[in-house]
């Protein structure tokens, strides 16, 4: 069974109750993403947070909307037509179409339980940030019950296991906190 959500399942990842338990804005306001960033959006699917990152950034910032699901980016391009400072772009699992530290902030929500090599994962991360860049992770909180949104209990990863994976991928640990009932967030600056 893939753990990489499914694109045919997309409409409810645009659904009014999700506002409640993962509001976009609330999300980027604790990641602390600041005007003009050059912020690469790993797994962007259909948009959730792309757009409010895009307010975010503006005026002179870019968000670079990467995700390896052609379907998702398919859908993220028919709701940006207001948004001008998003570039979408296809990925790999561990390939960022990006240069060396291109980017100031690399943004990465509900996708690290996904990828199946999440330190080398990381390191791509890495790689694409400028010295001293941020990499954000929201993940979903572990011990998930049966009725709660997300990924199955056995996909999620525990913050201190985002950690460990962050610093094994050259990252200093700045901060690890809830953002909302379902998810926690760790942030990390490039070594």
């Amino acid at each position: 069974m893939s753990k990489l959500f499914d694109p045919n399942k997309a409409a409810i990842l645009r659904s009014e109750d999700r506002l409640r338990w993962n509001n976009p804005s609330e999300i980027i306001a604790a990641a602390r993403i600041a005007p003009g960033s050059r912020v690469a959006e790993i797994g962007c699917g259909n948009g959730w947070f792309t757009f409010d990152l895009e307010k975010a950034v503006r005026p002179r910032g870019m968000v670079y909307a990467l995700d390896m699901q052609t379907a998702m980016l398919q859908i993220l391009e028919t709701h940006r037509q207001h948004y001008e400072r998003i570039l979408v772009l296809p990925c790999g699992e561990n390939e960022f179409d990006l240069d060396d530290g291109e980017v100031d902030v690399v943004f990465h929500a509900n996708v690290l339980h996904e990828v199946s090599e999440p330190e080398m994962h990381l390191r791509e991360a890495n790689r694409v940030l400028k010295a001293g860049g941020r990499l954000v992770v929201v993940e979903w909180k572990p011990g998930a019950g049966e009725d709660e949104p997300g990924p199955r209990a056995e996909y999620r990863m525990a913050p201190e296991r985002v950690r460990e994976v962050a610093e094994q991928a050259g990252f200093a640990i700045e901060e690890t906190r809830d953002v909302g009932p379902y998810h926690f967030l760790v942030s990390g600056v490039k070594g």
